[in-house]
């Protein structure tokens, strides 16, 4: 696994796509978050108010660029967890994302 080819991605769910060995961790903090950013990532966020919510979070630019992925070996992504489950067809706001308890945290894909 070279480090240079793994793809980085910020998800505002942590669904699994494939089968496979992954590992969640966190809580990160808003700093750890910022650091995974700087290193690059591809937005598969879907939401504008989860980009927007990011955005001003993190103090860096996210769009919302819904695509689905699927994390290979080695890849990474920035997770931003809704801790409580939104009543069925509810898509927040930016205020509303950002009242609604939430946390970040990091995919990995290990095999």
């Amino acid at each position: 696994m070279n480090p240079a080819t793994m793809a980085r991605y910020i998800l505002n769910s942590a669904v699994l796509t494939d089968y496979g060995r992954f590992c969640l961790a966190g809580p990160l903090t808003l700093e750890q978050a910022r650091q995974f950013l700087d290193q690059g990532a591809e937005s598969a966020i879907g939401h504008a108010g989860a980009a927007q919510l990011i955005s001003a979070e993190l103090q860096r630019p996210v769009e919302v660029q819904r695509q689905s992925v699927t994390l290979a070996e080695g890849d990474q992504a920035l997770v931003l967890r809704l801790l409580q489950r939104l009543p069925e067809g509810r898509v927040l706001d930016a205020a509303e994302a950002a009242a609604w308890p939430h946390e970040y945290a990091l995919l990995t894909r290990l095999e």
